[in-house]
């Protein structure tokens, strides 16, 4: 007889990407029976909610989850007792939930968790460490600097130049995710204003050559001991919206279609590209490749 697994989904948390944390909670919790529902506070208290109290909660890319109880910790520390012979489901967003930080406190505790180890997910959440990793398998990545901060006085001239160098370009934080603070940049006399759009973020930046294309994604997953790549799937753009924020959460010009439409060759390609990556960075179980399928 197969012992029951206890699992523990772990979300919320105090990153700028919380509030998606909440939302791949509530779809979470709609598909997997889990034994427990752990809430991280902005201040990391935890506090232990219902499943009922997720899903009921409304507009959680915009409004922040409250649980009703009190925190049972002030810690995920101070809660590695209680998760000794569980499952962890992360369904952390951002900095402390991608960024390898809680996969080697786990690890150190030798507490079981879902997704890659603490040294691949530290690989994965720095953009720049990430495209050096995988152009050593041949990956086209597209050409960029680094910002070490983006409100020192010469930044914008820095900007300036790889603008007039390059042309169009995309301005994102180097570890950070879900499109928080990305900025781009269409012409040369908008670069004030973007710098002015930037000053409530912090931390390293990079700034990146914007490539044409159509914008996919590409999901692999381990099966029995195989890579698997999922089907691509498409972000279409209506005209004068980028695939920020509103755009990938609140639907707002974007259109998300899965499969997306591909000649065959495309899509081979692109599978491989995406296995390539996963062996790359060294990930565990799943992983997620975006692709810009070059115009030119």
């Amino acid at each position: 007889m197969n012992a029951k697994i206890i699992s523990v989904l772990i979300f919320g948390g105090a990153s700028d990407e919380r509030l998606v944390s909440v939302a791949s909670a509530q779809n979470l919790a709609t598909y997997y029976p889990f034994s427990e529902f752990w809430f991280i506070h902005l201040n990391g208290e935890i506090s232990e909610v219902d499943q009922k109290e997720i899903l009921i909660h409304e507009r959680p890319f915009e409004i922040p989850f409250h649980p009703v109880r009190a925190p049972f910790v002030q810690s995920l520390r101070e809660a590695l007792p209680r998760l000794q012979n569980k499952t962890v489901f992360l369904g952390l967003h951002g900095t402390e939930g991608e960024d390898g930080a809680i996969q080697s406190l786990f690890e150190q505790n030798r507490i079981k968790f879902t997704g890659s180890g603490s040294l691949s997910s530290q690989l994965c959440f720095d953009k720049i460490k990430a495209k050096e990793a995988v152009k050593k398998f041949g990956i086209l990545t597209s050409p960029h600097q680094f910002i070490v901060d983006i409100h020192a006085k010469t930044v914008m001239d820095d900007v300036q130049k790889f603008f007039l160098e390059n042309g169009k370009l995309v301005l994102k934080p180097i570890a950070n995710g879900s499109s928080v603070g990305l900025q781009i940049v269409s012409h040369v006399n908008s670069i004030q204003d973007t710098s002015h759009q930037l000053n409530q973020f912090s931390g390293p930046y990079m700034m990146e050559k914007f490539v044409e294309g159509r914008e996919l994604t590409v999901g692999v997953v381990e099966r029995d001991g195989k890579l698997c790549a999922l089907p691509p799937s498409e972000v279409v753009l209506q005209k004068g919206y980028s695939f920020d924020y509103e755009g990938k959460y609140l639907g707002k010009g974007t259109k998300e279609i899965t499969p997306a439409q591909l000649q065959k060759e495309e899509e081979k390609v692109l599978k491989e590209i995406a296995v390539k990556a996963h062996q790359g960075l060294v990930c565990f179980g799943y992983s997620r490749t975006d692709f810009i399928l070059a115009s030119e």
